[in-house]
């Protein structure tokens, strides 16, 4: 399975996240998995690559052309295959289509917009792709209950709540984006 990991491209992280990610790389590389993501060489995206390729899992990274000149100190240039677009949205839509599945981890503005493009994808039917956030730390915690919040307040139907999940535990997440079918529910449950 491809698995597309989005998260922090930063250098100033905490370590908690940066071992969690790479740790859970690791794990999923060694379920047989490969990773899909931004290519960034640092923070939970480095991370990420970091793991998987320690897992023995292959990693393709997708970048900007842009970003080979200005921003290359950025760049993991140890994929086994690299896909270079024109731009940014470009990129998005190269690792969404790329993924089988979608793992969320601890980032800032350019993560929180690629979940949300990717769950506004899924809930439009677009696709069915499991969509998990590994919770490091809880920090996630006020996106979940932000997200809790929209349906308590009727701006998301309930049945949204099956089109991603919130997990702790690696293996559980594993599990999740391994057999996820969404419960059943088809784009008319969800609108």
């Amino acid at each position: 399975m491809e698995i597309c990991v989005f998260g922090s491209a930063s250098k100033s992280i905490d370590k908690k996240y940066i071992n969690a990610v790479e740790e859970m790389g690791e794990f999923l590389a060694l379920r047989g998995h490969n990773l899909v993501f931004g290519s960034g060489s640092a923070g939970s995206m480095g991370a990420a690559a970091r793991g998987f390729r320690k897992g023995g899992g292959k990693t393709h990274g997708v970048i900007p052309k842009f970003f080979k000149d200005e921003l290359k100190e950025f760049v993991d240039w140890n994929c086994e295959e690299m896909t270079y677009t024109e731009t940014m949205r470009e990129r998005k839509a190269v690792m969404e289509d790329l993924a089988s599945a979608f793992i969320i981890t601890p980032g800032g503005p350019g993560t929180f917009e690629e979940f949300f493009e990717v769950l506004t994808l899924k809930q439009l039917g677009r696709h069915r792709k499991p969509i998990a956030f590994y919770n490091v730390d809880g920090y996630f915690d006020k996106l979940n209950d932000a997200l809790e919040y929209m349906i308590e307040k009727d701006f998301t139907k309930e049945s949204c709540r099956a089109l991603y999940k919130f997990f702790t535990d690696v293996d559980e997440l594993a599990k999740y984006i391994e057999n996820d079918d969404m419960d059943g529910l088809t784009l008319r449950d969800l609108k």
